[in-house]
């Protein structure tokens, strides 16, 4: 079958272990190893920390005897979990596909290309959404008591709760595309706005309650209100909750049919907005204005460039800067708040220098674009090969980038905590020593990762910035090196004071980045020359 073997191609274009890795699997078994090591604990480590969450959330249900509501986080976390993947992925999958010219020149009718590249997405759909709902699931049928049918029907209802948030808000992902791209600055409003719905989310979702029991308690309003509005949301809750086969069998029947009817309602569709897109990069000629710069300057400028071109990698690795800035702002405007929440953790014995170091940091790990901007130069790096630049100033430019989208928003959000809550200089010094040697350390550390672990073949950015190796490892290293930093702080905290502390890991954190600094000087050459 023509769609079977389409969907074989793109699956081995898009999730090979291969093209993940960067490298074939039998010449980097020792890559594969760790590879397989970092994704089993990064997975622990956000199922933990998740599943600690919603056990509890679980137990206050419990006690209070309203199980049955961990059903609609659930069905809501699933629902919000594909609709946010859909807004953000649906125009480069579905409707600005960039292999279109080779497709459309082959004898394949057009709503098996359209179900293929559908079910690509979905695959990735489905992994988000059954990671993220399996400790709300875990707590939901440790609480209100395990049965085969219970799981069974969970596991069914998954697969097709995305399907209608996929109908709709493909549409959705169209419209906004269409209407940003009438502007010059398209994929920058496009970028906002992808911002400014996950920021209203979160507003939303912790700001309607008081309870401080459990941050998530905070979202059963917000969600039981949506949930109202979805159609298939009364089937799920029934088909559970009163072990309704026929409301169960309903709710699968009608999300199929839906989607047959999507795949073949869009190939018009489809096809015009691509064809669209195809003529338009043919008619995209521009100026081209030149300026002497220096090369350093010269590839950080392209860095910036290429980083806002691409609406996925801005999200990904912008979210922290933006979280930053945000803060820095609310931790002026609402500094009275902030001092209070402050202090608790002060009648604990908790220093709020360190509290800060946590989260900073924390934002600062989700920056990590130089563990995959020389991969992103993708079949072009030959260029920069041929260039008579070296080596280690192409990853030292690299670096430098990183730096640049993370530190000045780390800067900002501690003057701004300054002013708001009143710390002194010896606060502020500690603050911003830490996060300059975090920053420049995981950077470092992001470099060396790329060039072990590149990936030069792709079909678009996404599967480099959201699936290739140097980006899981990019930042889950920042994660590992928080971690490392926590311990270190923990067992020597007995010896030092506080701020001698975050003085003696700080120095620490720079030690560690001139070693990695001096070995990337040192292999960057010879690594390039292999590629």
């Amino acid at each position: 079958m023509i769609y079977i073997k389409l969907l074989k191609v793109f699956i081995k274009e898009n999730y090979s272990l291969k093209n993940i890795i960067g490298s074939n699997l039998n010449k980097s078994k020792t890559k594969t190893i760790l590879l397989v090591i970092l994704i089993l604990y990064g997975l622990g480590s956000l199922l933990f920390s998740f599943g600690y969450l919603f056990f509890s959330l679980g137990e206050i249900f419990h006690q209070a005897g309203m199980v049955d509501i961990l059903l609609t986080y659930i069905f809501m976390y699933a629902t919000f979990l594909s609709a946010l993947f859909v807004i953000i992925r649906a125009s480069s999958y579905l409707f600005h596909y960039k292999d279109y010219d080779l497709l459309a020149s082959l004898p394949i009718k057009n709503h098996y290309v359209i179900a293929a590249k559908l079910s690509i997405m979905m695959i990735m759909i489905y992994l988000s959404v059954f990671i993220f709902t399996a400790p709300i699931v875990f707590s939901y049928l440790y609480f209100s008591g395990f049965t085969i049918y219970k799981l069974l029907a969970i596991i069914l209802a998954l697969f097709v709760i995305p399907i209608l948030p996929i109908i709709i808000f493909s549409f959705f992902s169209l419209l906004i595309t269409y209407i940003t791209s009438k502007f010059r600055i398209s994929k920058l409003i496009n970028v906002f706005l992808m911002f400014g719905l996950l920021l209203a989310f979160f507003y939303f979702s912790f700001s309607l309650s008081s309870s401080t029991e459990n941050p998530l308690l905070n979202q059963q309003g917000l969600l039981g209100e949506i949930s109202q509005y979805i159609p298939t949301y009364d089937l799920f809750i029934n088909s559970i909750n009163n072990k309704d086969i026929l409301a169960l069998i309903g709710l699968i029947l009608i999300n199929l049919v839906l989607l047959v009817g999507f795949i073949y309602g869009i190939q018009n569709l489809v096809h015009k907005t691509n064809q669209n897109e195809t003529k338009a990069i043919r008619r995209n000629h521009r100026k081209v204005n030149s300026k002497q710069r220096s090369i350093v300057e010269t590839i950080v400028i392209k860095e910036f460039k290429k980083f806002f071109s691409v609406n996925i990698y801005v999200l990904n690795s912008g979210f922290g800067a933006i979280l930053m800035l945000v803060g820095g702002v609310l931790s002026i405007i609402y500094a009275d708040k902030v001092s209070m929440y402050l202090e608790q953790f002060i009648n604990l014995n908790v220093p709020i220098e360190l509290l800060i170091i946590i989260l900073i940091s924390f934002l600062l790990s989700t920056i990590y674009t130089s563990a995959i901007s020389l991969s992103l130069e993708g079949k072009n790096l030959w260029i920069m090969k041929s260039l008579p630049i070296k080596a280690e100033t192409i990853m030292f430019s690299k670096m430098l980038f990183n730096v640049l989208l993370g530190l000045p928003f780390a800067y900002f959000f501690i003057i701004c905590l300054s002013i708001g809550v009143g710390f002194n200089a010896t606060q502020i010094f500690l603050l911003i020593l830490f996060v300059t040697s975090f920053s420049l350390t995981t950077s470092s550390l992001g470099s060396i990762i790329n060039l072990h672990f590149p990936k030069f073949s792709f079909k678009n950015e996404t599967e480099v910035v959201k699936q290739s190796a140097g980006a899981f490892l990019g930042m889950f290293g920042g994660f590992s090196l928080l971690l490392v930093n926590g311990l270190l702080y923990y067992f020597l905290y007995e010896n030092l004071s506080s701020n001698l502390m975050i003085f003696f890991i700080g120095m620490l954190n720079l030690l560690l980045f001139v070693l990695s600094f001096i070995y990337i000087n040192k292999k960057s050459e010879s690594l390039f020359m292999k590629f």
